[in-house]
Formats: structure tokens, C-alpha cells, sequence
């Protein structure tokens, strides 16, 4: 089994849907850095690094993205880590699906 499979077209779909459900797009824009990095910026850091990615949103790893900021995402991980695991991985998956 790949260690990180790519994420499925549908998969990401969902994790799209969720991510702008979620609030997510708030402070991360597709291309555009806001309060936080673009997703762009998150999808190149994280780029095979799922399980590093899924650490980091369920509060167990440490940010490689914009660290000067990572205070600012804080109180957001208590909304990530309480996310159904489909879920989050869902929005991974679109997260690493941005080139």
C-alpha cells in the first residue's frame, strides 16, 4: 500500500465542500495569503506529507507553514481535532490536492 496515495478526484471534492463549510476558507485562500497561508503555500510544505498535515489539524504536530502566524491558528485546531476523522481527511485530501 502507498505510504501517501494520492487523493481521489471525489474525495477532494468533498474535502473541498467541507473545507468552505468549516470556515477554513476565512483565513486560507486558494492563492492568496490572508490571516494564514494560501492553500497553495499548504499544499507545496505538506506535499507527501499527509500524515504530517493530519497531525498538525488534529493538534499532535507541530506547523511547517507560516510559523510566525501559527498562534493565529490555535484556537482553530480544538474545531479540527474535533472533526470526524472522514471528514478531516477529506479535507486533507483537497488540501493536498492543489498544485
Amino acid at each position: 500500500m502507498e505510504k501517501n496515495p494520492k487523493p481521489t478526484e471525489a474525495v477532494a471534492s468533498v474535502g473541498k465542500k467541507l473545507y468552505s463549510e468549516k470556515g477554513c476558507l476565512v483565513c486560507h485562500q486558494l492563492n492568496t495569503k490572508l490571516v494564514g497561508p494560501s492553500v497553495k503555500d499548504i499544499a507545496a510544505a505538506y506535499s507527501g506529507n499527509k500524515a504530517g498535515l493530519t497531525a498538525y489539524l488534529k493538534g499532535e504536530g507541530k506547523p511547517i507553514v507560516d510559523l510566525s502566524q501559527a498562534s493565529v491558528m490555535q484556537p482553530q485546531i480544538a474545531i479540527t481535532k474535533a472533526l470526524p476523522a472522514d471528514e478531516l481527511d477529506a479535507i486533507v485530501d483537497y488540501i493536498l490536492s492543489i498544485k
